[in-house]
């Protein structure tokens, strides 16, 4: 046959969790980084996400074989949605490979140069590519993605993607408000003054900073997904919640991190499914649509706020926690206006 074979519920499903299992892998391999000092390549932690994309190959190869003996040949024998995984597979386990060979010239990595190493950025690269193949097949498939389990795969997919977003800009992950993070006094030190005054500068800064770019992460992926999908009830606080909280399981240690950020997205998505359910926003509802990106991000950072007063209390004033909600307001606002006509509007609900 020519053409390729129809879209599979079934594999699209099956590629979303390997997505999650393997961010759960990078995760807990960022976990242990933290925790334990390595001297080899070969630990549990690698054996997790190599496994999973093992899992996925094995997945695909068996979709491939039964699609032949179906009729389809050449690149046909997969969805055309999935073509691209032919492409991050290899690019994956060539990456993995180039990884050891790096590893064994440079040593193993820790922190920040962890999630810079360019062999890592081209493994997390080909897990995007390959996880990309749900988030394909759901576009090509809107008006049939009638419920929240239909949409589990495009959300599986795209809470894989934020994770390794996340990961890969995980040194700038939380604003660090909480009171245990605050610089020092540049009363108290004054012998110093100097020096306190240019780090609580800095820290200030970077943690405003912190915010506004993760606030464009989020609403990026937000905004799109309900520019693009009718979203069923609950389908963004699962989409949230799996996109958020491993890395913040990765980093917690002994700090309130993980039920922070479990709390704002919890939050924030019901907040925001709620709009959906209300006003559904879209190309087509441009007032819910900026209704929408204004109220989520916001939603999302005041939760936070609210939770490390709680948890601890916080260094930052009010200038700043407000200043900075007015921060993720706009932004997101401002992704509002990049998605794009009203010919991409979401299917109209059922």
């Amino acid at each position: 046959m020519s053409i390729a074979p129809p879209r599979s519920a079934t594999l699209d499903f099956s590629i979303g969790v390997v997505g999650l299992c393997l961010a759960a892998g990078f995760l807990w391999d960022s976990w242990a980084h933290l925790h334990f000092a390595f001297d080899s390549f070969f630990t549990p932690y690698h054996a997790v996400f190599y496994g999973a994309m093992l899992a996925g190959t094995i997945i695909l190869i068996v979709t491939a074989f039964r699609n032949r003996a179906r009729g389809y040949t050449g690149l046909n024998v997969l969805p055309a949605a999935y073509r691209q995984t032919l492409v991050g597979i290899p690019l994956f386990f060539a990456a993995g490979f180039g990884d050891l060979l790096w590893h064994r010239a440079f040593g193993i990595e820790d922190r920040v140069d962890a999630v810079t190493s360019p062999t890592h950025l081209v493994i997390g690269l080909a897990v995007t590519i390959v996880i990309s193949g749900p988030i394909r097949s759901a576009l090509e498939a809107r008006g049939e993605l009638r419920t929240l389990l239909d949409q589990l795969p495009l959300l599986f997919g795209l809470a894989t993607w934020l994770e390794f977003v996340h990961l890969g800009t995980a040194y700038v992950f939380d604003p660090g408000a909480a009171r245990m993070y605050a610089p020092p006094d540049g009363v108290s030190y004054s012998p110093d003054y100097f020096t306190a005054v240019t780090l609580v500068l800095f820290k200030t800064g970077s943690g405003i900073a912190v915010v506004i770019m993760q606030s464009l992460i989020l609403s990026g992926f937000v905004v799109w997904l309900v520019s693009r999908f009718s979203l069923r009830p609950g389908a963004l606080t699962v989409f949230l919640v799996l996109g958020n909280c491993m890395i913040a399981a990765a980093l917690t240690n002994d700090t309130p991190m993980l039920v922070t950020y479990l709390a704002m997205s919890l939050v924030a998505g019901i907040v925001g499914d709620i709009l959906i359910a209300r006003f559904n926003p879209s190309p087509a509802r441009e007032r819910a649509l900026r209704m929408f990106g204004l109220v989520v991000p916001t939603v999302y950072y005041a939760t936070y706020f609210a939770m490390t007063i709680l948890t601890g209390g916080t260094w930052w004033n009010w200038n700043l926690i407000f200043g900075s909600l007015v921060w993720t307001a706009v932004i997101g606002v401002g992704m509002t206006l990049l998605v794009g006509g009203r010919d991409l509007a979401p299917p109209p609900r059922s």
